[in-house]
């Protein structure tokens, strides 16, 4: 500072900004936007996704259906994201939370998984999905086939259940999470959920992914792990396999599925009620103990550091980036060629 200028001058240079609050002046400087790199790779995976439906009968059509299918999977998943980890260098892989799951977590796993089971075929059923399933598809793309044999069930499993699970996971709740939670926890959970419902490029499955996305985030945050998330995403994965078929038949064959309903949704309060408590068990226990973050893991952050009024206007600058513009026009592009197929 010159020494004739006075203290008070200073603050007169941030001009229009100084108007605003200091979580306002981060807002309007951008620092709620989503990571472009993330975002960069999510539009690489949602791309490949697409180019992937281009081969899917010449796939279908070979003896090594499920060799293929896990072959295309790791092209479009693990590769590009161990490239993008290699990339962010250092101790990036600890922001993923890739921790063993603790046995004292086993119980919200199993609620979790119930209540993702029920909660997403009761949105299923509203949005009229179940009808339109005759069998558990990937990515509305691979339908699964299963002749009985236990080394069929075996690739099967691995192709469409433990597979998809885990790098679904580690993109949505690994790194998209990780990117975005210095925000809050809220935050986090909303933009990776969008990005995770919009993978499907299914315009009425849209709700379903949302409350997908939304309670594997939460499974990620209270156990800390996301190891976690992908357990439940594969209890669901494999319901969808050996289950799913077997429901849209009925759904499909009788008029009267109000008996299903009714039982889904007791099932549902139930293992949302065991949920809430499981999760008020862990956090009041973390608490008491005083149980502190691992010193070799990245900190938990706090539920939102962003004011409700910013939301909305948060949310969509989320999605500004020439990247995110992108990966919108994408599932655009997608759910338009899932309408004329």
């Amino acid at each position: 500072m010159e020494p004739n200028q006075t203290p008070e001058a200073a603050p007169a240079k941030q001009g229009f900004l100084s108007r605003f609050t200091p979580k306002q002046q981060d807002f309007l400087r951008g620092k709620h936007a989503v990571s472009n790199s993330a975002t960069v790779l999510v539009l690489i995976i949602y791309a490949l996704l697409l180019l992937s439906r281009l081969i899917d009968a010449a796939f279908l059509s070979r003896e090594s259906q499920y060799l293929s299918i896990i072959l295309l999977q790791l092209m479009i998943f693990p590769i590009p994201t161990y490239l993008y980890v290699r990339m962010q260098g250092g101790d990036y892989v600890k922001s993923l939370r890739l921790k063993k799951i603790k046995l004292s977590h086993l119980f919200l796993l199993l609620s979790a998984s119930l209540m993702l089971i029920t909660g997403c075929t009761l949105l299923a059923m509203l949005c009229g999905m179940m009808n339109a399933q005759p069998s558990f598809t990937l990515y509305d793309t691979f339908a699964s086939a299963n002749d009985g044999s236990v080394g069929a069930t075996v690739r099967l499993v691995l192709a469409y259940g433990l597979l998809p699970a885990f790098c679904e996971e580690l993109v949505f709740r690994g790194i998209l999470c990780a990117e975005h939670e210095k925000h809050g926890i809220l935050y986090a959970a909303a933009v990776s959920s969008v990005f995770f419902a919009f993978l499907h490029f299914d315009l009425t499955a849209l709700p379903v992914y949302l409350f997908a996305g939304t309670l594997l985030a939460v499974v990620t945050y209270v156990t800390r792990s996301a190891i976690a998330a992908m357990v439940v995403h594969l209890c669901y994965n494999l319901f969808g396999i050996f289950v799913q078929a077997g429901l849209s038949g009925y759904c499909k064959s009788t008029g009267s599925i109000g008996l299903l309903v009714v039982l889904l949704v007791a099932l549902l309060l139930l293992s949302s009620a065991f949920f809430c408590g499981e999760v008020a068990r862990i956090l009041r226990r973390r608490a008491q103990a005083n149980l502190l973050d691992d010193p070799e893991e990245i900190s938990t952050p706090g539920l939102n550091r962003i004011p409700l009024r910013q939301w909305p206007r948060a949310l969509l600058t989320a999605f500004a980036s020439p990247a995110g513009v992108a990966a919108v026009v994408l599932w655009l592009f997608g759910v338009v060629v899932n309408l004329v197929r």
